[in-house]
């Protein structure tokens, strides 16, 4: 793929992620997306096979943005296992509070709104969870090797546990529409469930 090409792309998945946040995934047409990117309308089936397609590679983009970061945080060796998990969900917590309890993640609001339509967005939405219990799994797992979480505790089940907690949280936030659910997540399970031994 060339660079110009690569460029063009993302520029379309880009405009569809923000519409999609915006409005939803059947909320937003193509015509649309490709105005908003400032492509051609007969080039968006250059790039994507079908509307659905598109939407797969919008979940894949979006999921790997959000592992890269994971990866920023959860790899800083400066700061001990726990400490670099409570500073992403730090990080993430105080993006809430400067942006506003309306905004949304786009893989939670894709999987409520297409999980069941769609099986292959389901499973590339699937796919991205997937990944980042095992990246949040072996950060928990440092964690008991370094004597800062019980050794009994299965590391990937309280992964799991903990990315549920999150996403329920993000959504009791959208219905109150207040940051307080994350600050309870914070202050719950980063402090209670994964405590310091």
């Amino acid at each position: 793929m060339t660079t110009a090409t690569a460029e063009t792309r993302d520029r379309i998945l880009e405009a569809g992620s923000q519409a999609i946040v915006a409005k939803s995934y059947n909320g937003c047409g193509l015509n649309e997306i490709l105005g908003a990117a400032g492509v051609p309308k007969g080039s968006f089936y250059h790039y994507f096979k079908s509307k659905e397609g598109f939407g797969v590679a919008v979940i894949e983009q979006s999921a790997d943005g959000h592992s890269a970061n994971l990866r920023k945080y959860f790899t800083d060796r400066s700061m001990s296992p726990l400490s670099r998990l409570r500073a992403f969900y730090q990080m993430a917590h105080d993006h809430y509070a400067e942006h506003g309890p309306t905004r949304q993640c786009l893989i939670a609001k894709l999987a409520l709104e297409t999980a069941q339509l769609s099986e292959p967005m389901r499973a590339a939405i699937k796919c991205g969870y997937d990944e980042w219990g095992l990246l949040h799994a072996k950060l928990l797992r440092e964690a008991q090797a370094e004597g800062e979480l019980d050794t009994e505790a299965d590391a990937e089940s309280l992964a799991n546990a903990m990315m549920h907690a999150w996403e329920g949280a993000t959504i009791r936030m959208q219905i109150d529409q207040n940051i307080v659910p994350l600050t309870e997540f914070m202050d719950t399970v980063l402090e209670r469930l994964v405590a310091s031994r």
